[in-house]
C-alpha cells in the first residue's frame, strides 16, 4: 500500500521529464530537499503546473513511488508575484534558490533553512533596495546552518562582520557600517566558501 504525505515547500526549479511530466525540486519544511515527479504536468489542461512555478510557496500532496515520489496535488500559497515581475528581485531570489539546491542533499530536513528561505523571499517581495547585502546575509546564514560557518576558520578575515551577519536580522545587517564598507570583501569570502 502506498504512503501519502504532505509538504509545505518552496519550489526551487522544475524541468521537463519524459513526454508529459515535470521533475520538480522543492525545499520543504518537513523533508528538506525533495525531487518529485509530476505526471502529466506539461499537458495544457494540467491543474498541477500553475502551482509548481519556481519561486513559489506551495502545499504539495505526494505519494511514495518506487524510484521517485509522485506529486499528485499542489496548491500555491504564495506566488511572490513582485519578485517574478522584477529582474532586480528575481536575480537574487534565483541565485539563492540555486545555491540552496547545490548545497543541500535530499531528505535532510532542517526547518531553520526552510524558515530562512521563506523569510528571504518575503523580504525580496516586500522591500525595494540594493539586494547585495541581503544576498550576503542569506548566503552566510545558510553556510552557518549547514555547519560551514567561515568565521570558524582561523585564516578568514572579517570574522566579526561574518559573526554579526549570522547572529542578526536583516534590518540590523543593513545598518551595520562595517558590513557596508567591507561589502566587496565579504562577497569574495562568501563566493570562495561556496566554491570550496
Amino acid at each position: 500500500m502506498s504512503a501519502y504525505y504532505n509538504l509545505k515547500a518552496i519550489i526551487l526549479k522544475r524541468q521537463d521529464f519524459r513526454e508529459d511530466d515535470l521533475l520538480v525540486t522543492a525545499y520543504s519544511r518537513e523533508k528538506g530537499k525533495a525531487i518529485l515527479q509530476a505526471k502529466g504536468a506539461k499537458k495544457i489542461l494540467s491543474k498541477l503546473a500553475g502551482h509548481l512555478e519556481p519561486v513559489s510557496l506551495s502545499y504539495l500532496n505526494v505519494v511514495d513511488g518506487r524510484s521517485i515520489d509522485q506529486l499528485i496535488g499542489a496548491e500555491m500559497r504564495q506566488s511572490y508575484g513582485k519578485i517574478k515581475t522584477n529582474l532586480a528581485k528575481l536575480s537574487p531570489a534565483g541565485w539563492f534558490l540555486n545555491l540552496l539546491d547545490q548545497m543541500t542533499m535530499e531528505n535532510h530536513s532542517d526547518p531553520r533553512i526552510f524558515q530562512l528561505t521563506q523569510k528571504y523571499l518575503d523580504f525580496l517581495e516586500q522591500e525595494s533596495k540594493d539586494y547585495e547585502i541581503a544576498k550576503l546575509a542569506v548566503g552566510f546564514k545558510l553556510l552557518h546552518l549547514l555547519g560551514l560557518n567561515p568565521a570558524a576558520k582561523t585564516e578568514v578575515e572579517l570574522k566579526d562582520e561574518i559573526g554579526f551577519i549570522v547572529k542578526n536580522n536583516i534590518e540590523e545587517i543593513y545598518k551595520n557600517k562595517e558590513i557596508q564598507i567591507n561589502q566587496n570583501k565579504l562577497e569574495k569570502i562568501l563566493n570562495q566558501e561556496i566554491q570550496t
